[in-house]
């Protein structure tokens, strides 16, 4: 448990170097190239943070739950999917806005120690939601940066930030690309839980199946009409954030109803 926590608190010093040297870049948009050290400081903190997740998350072969190793997950996944990027595209910048965020959710499992375990099936289920959810979420943010800085664009009002952030081609293909790989997690996570309903009226969960396949709808649409028609720049920013708003009220939408039929 020791080696556990050092190691919880040493990913969550590297995801903060890591964001030193963004910040670093983005104030002196000159100084030499960055994404090589950016690539090695990220894996090792990637590789770090799993390690300390994995001894909360995994107990002989069950899964234990809770919001801290559950915030935990999604900052980890999420960093995962930004240093892929890293690899073939200039995205190093991105990592100011997730990066601190990851730092501090390495220390989440340590400080909240009330989990409910959950049998390998359901877990499984769990966990590939929370994968496309973490997915979703940053090809949301990405689409929220891209529409800002499109519009900057064309206005001419670039800040430091938006200078430094990767040209607008990469942005876009990026986008796209992390909308179809969410979508296919968000594809196995609806068939998974299909398993697990028994009837949709008694374990209340109507409004969160009907949010999530209407999110599905939304995002497929979005991958038709820019394969078909090539759906881009503020377009593709409209569908991506609205599909992720229909994403989040199945969960949150399921709490408020859950909560008022208990009270």
């Amino acid at each position: 448990m020791l080696f556990t926590g050092f190691s919880a608190v040493l990913a969550s010093l590297l995801y903060f170097f890591a964001s030193a040297i963004i910040w670093k870049k983005i104030q002196s948009p000159a100084q030499k190239e960055i994404r090589p050290t950016i690539i090695k400081v990220i894996t090792l903190a990637i590789a770090l943070h799993l390690y300390a997740l994995s001894a909360t998350l995994w107990m002989d072969s069950n899964i234990f739950f809770d919001i801290g190793n559950g915030l935990s997950l999604v900052l980890v996944l999420t960093s995962m999917i930004l240093l892929i990027t890293h690899l073939n595209k200039p995205t190093e910048t991105l990592g100011i806005f997730i990066y601190p965020l990851a730092a501090l959710s390495t220390l989440a499992p340590l400080a909240i120690n009330e989990r409910i375990q959950l049998p390998l099936e359901l877990g499984s289920h769990v966990l590939i939601s929370i994968a496309a959810y973490s997915i979703m979420g940053i090809a949301t943010a990405q689409a929220i940066l891209y529409g800002v800085q499109e519009r900057n664009f064309k206005a001419k009002r670039l800040t430091k930030l938006m200078k430094a952030l990767p040209p607008l081609q990469v942005m876009e293909s990026t986008l796209l690309q992390l909308v179809k790989i969410g979508f296919i997690f968000l594809t196995f996570a609806l068939i998974s839980g299909a398993f697990f309903v028994e009837n949709l009226f008694e374990q209340h969960l109507i409004h969160k199946t009907f949010f999530a396949i209407l999110a599905w709808v939304v995002y497929g649409v979005f991958l038709f009409g820019q394969a078909k028609y090539g759906w881009r720049g503020q377009t593709a920013a409209r569908y991506t954030v609205w599909a992720y708003f229909l994403l989040i009220l199945s969960y949150i939408g399921t709490t408020i109803v859950i909560g008022f039929i208990a009270s």
